[in-house]
């Protein structure tokens, strides 16, 4: 009886292992989709190869040794630049992360992977890596620029918070994927396809028979309710420091940080749209305190919604724009917004200091002196319209008409 007890076990144990490791191989493979399957075949390869070769061998404390991520940097990390193979070999440049000074030495503990890696990738892709303590990485925005705009521009390979759950993390991973599977359609089959594929917007549209708009917004209405009920306790769950309580770092929903800030666009146009419908409404009723206070707020999410699309995060637009609609236009133009029309370049300073600056009666009168109610609305909602057709977005309704 023990016998047969012990056999299903260990049959159970292989059969996780065997989905864990099959779940780890199409995650790695979703997050460099820029490469060709050559690349991609390599760097899941490059994964699995380094995570199993990490060993520790000291005689004295500390006795075990912690690999917590590896990443992929420099240019073959710009998932805006398709990268095929050619006739010159690919040199990746991989990062790994742990968690004592003494794992960093690249002979003792990593000479074995790098053996490996050359064996089995072959002349055609090389790996460069390089070990770093997660102490470093914390300081590398205070003493090495360089490093840091490599760090920020990495695409996770590897992070042990979440690839596949271990132990102590199983009840969050469970949480979520009761979550998961508790979704409404379309929103559960747009969420399935970014988990196994990642964020690509044509298999997610092709699967919804949809729109790559469409299936933008269904996918952030997933991620939306996911969040909901997961609560707080469950973000974030990536090990790499300073990243603040934020849902975008929360990596066991997202395959990379940057893609909660590319799936937030969607949700900034479509509160823009209800910011647009409520001014209209406000000049409907002839109030024109509600006309200029909607204007503001369409106005701001209408122009992050480029500025994420752009590459902006949402963390980024807290710190360096906030409320100011000046920069905010500015950093518009930047990312390959056309210059402002005659109107909204008179529109944009007094509201602006309006919707910094406190919304006063005062600062809400200045604002209809330059500009007069109906004129606003016209202007507000002819940006819109141009954020609409820029991103693809137009006709997506608001939050509240859905």
């Amino acid at each position: 009886m023990d016998d047969n007890h012990d056999a299903l076990a260990h049959g159970a144990d292989q059969r996780r292992a065997t989905r864990d490791h099959n779940e780890m191989r199409e995650r790695v493979l979703a997050r460099v989709l820029h490469l060709d399957a050559f690349g991609r075949m390599a760097m899941e390869r490059a994964v699995r190869i380094l995570r199993a070769y990490f060993v520790d061998r000291r005689s004295s404390a500390p006795r075990r040794g912690t690999l917590h991520w590896l990443m992929l940097v420099g240019d073959h990390a710009d998932t805006g630049k398709p990268v095929k193979w050619g006739n010159e070999p690919l040199v990746f440049d991989i990062w790994g992360f742990v968690d004592h000074e003494a794992y960093k030495g690249l002979e003792r503990y990593w000479g074995r992977a790098q053996a490996v890696l050359k064996s089995e990738l072959g002349r055609a892709i090389a790996v460069e890596l390089s070990v770093f303590t997660i102490a470093e990485a914390g300081r590398f925005h205070l003493t090495n620029p360089w490093l840091a705009k490599r760090y920020d521009g990495g695409i996770i390979l590897f992070d042990r918070a979440m690839d596949p759950p271990s132990a102590e993390r199983q009840t969050i991973h469970d949480r979520i994927t009761a979550g998961a599977d508790a979704l409404d359609e379309p929103q559960s089959a747009a969420f399935a396809q970014y988990r196994r594929r990642g964020f690509d917007l044509a298999r997610i549209a092709n699967k919804l028979h949809a729109s790559a708009a469409e299936a933008e917004m269904h996918l952030s209405e997933a991620f939306g309710a996911l969040l909901a009920r997961l609560g707080d306790d469950a973000q974030p769950q990536s090990l790499r420091p300073g990243l603040g309580q934020h849902p975008r770092h929360n990596l066991d929903l997202y395959h990379r940080p940057g893609d909660f800030d590319r799936i937030l666009a969607v949700t900034f146009y479509r509160r823009a749209v209800d910011f647009v419908g409520l001014m209209v409404e406000g000049h409907a009723r002839d109030r024109p305190s509600l006309v200029v206070r909607e204007a503001a707020n369409a106005s701001e999410f209408a122009l992050k919604t480029l500025l994420l699309r752009a590459g902006c995060s949402d963390e980024w637009n807290r710190q360096h724009i906030g409320l100011d609609l000046e920069r905010e236009l500015e950093e518009a133009q930047a990312n390959g917004m056309p210059p402002p029309s005659p109107e909204l370049a008179r529109l944009i300073p007094p509201l602006s200091r309006y919707h910094r600056q406190g919304r006063t009666p005062d600062q809400a009168r200045a604002v209809l002196a330059v500009i007069p109610p109906a004129e606003i609305v016209e202007t507000v909602a002819t940006l819109l319209n141009a954020v609409g057709r820029i991103t693809g977005y137009t006709g997506l309704p608001g939050e509240r008409g859905a």
